[in-house]
């Protein structure tokens, strides 16, 4: 009875490619995570660079004890996490800040887009495929610009984030390539079988 149903015509809801529903689903995962991602790198920076002080010098730890027992630190690991940020806010080029917040805020915005498109693509649209194709890309190329500055921005930061900005790269590049070809594919199936 219920697959007679699903036949009829007053079924409205298409059904999508196998692949539609995997890629979704990994889109949803990742976009999830990468909007979480990109959002702390953009507060960090702005956080960053309003706290700091004219000419970068960043004060010496103040660690009063009463909060080091509240968030579980030693007096170490508080100087340490001011000896961390000292390093990143000395380590940057004046452009960088500036550079990282823009492609941070691009980045939050197209991995929240990520995740609407991988919920059309779980629950199959037409648009779905090409508003992948686009967001996925925009991804990847945020990926390279983010790249290629950090390559020119020093040793400390080429060393905190080339790694990542390459896996993120391939995992977009990777997610483009795979739903053009299986367009594509579906494409030519539907051609060859009218």
């Amino acid at each position: 009875m219920e697959s007679s149903s699903l036949g009829s015509p007053n079924h409205s809801q298409e059904h999508g490619p196998a692949w539609a529903s995997v890629v979704g689903v990994v889109a949803i995962v990742l976009g999830v995570f990468l909007t979480a991602s990109h959002g702390n790198e953009w507060m960090k920076w702005s956080v960053m660079t309003a706290s700091t002080p004219a000419g970068d010098q960043v004060p010496a730890a103040d660690c009063p004890p009463d909060e080091l027992v509240e968030e579980g630190l030693s007096q170490a690991e508080c100087e340490q996490m001011v000896a961390n940020v000292r390093n990143l806010v000395l380590s940057a080029p004046d452009w960088f800040a500036g550079f990282q917040t823009i492609l941070s805020i691009a980045g939050t915005i197209f991995a929240f887009a990520s995740i609407i498109v991988g919920a059309a693509l779980v629950n199959y649209r037409g648009w779905a495929p090409t508003a992948a194709i686009l967001t996925f890309g925009a991804l990847a190329a945020i990926d390279v610009i983010s790249f290629l500055g950090t390559v020119n921005a020093g040793p400390m930061l080429r060393g905190l984030y080339l790694q990542n900005f390459l896996l993120w790269f391939f995992i977009h590049l990777m997610m483009t390539v795979g739903v053009i070809a299986s367009r594509h594919a579906r494409g030519v199936s539907t051609a060859s079988h009218p």
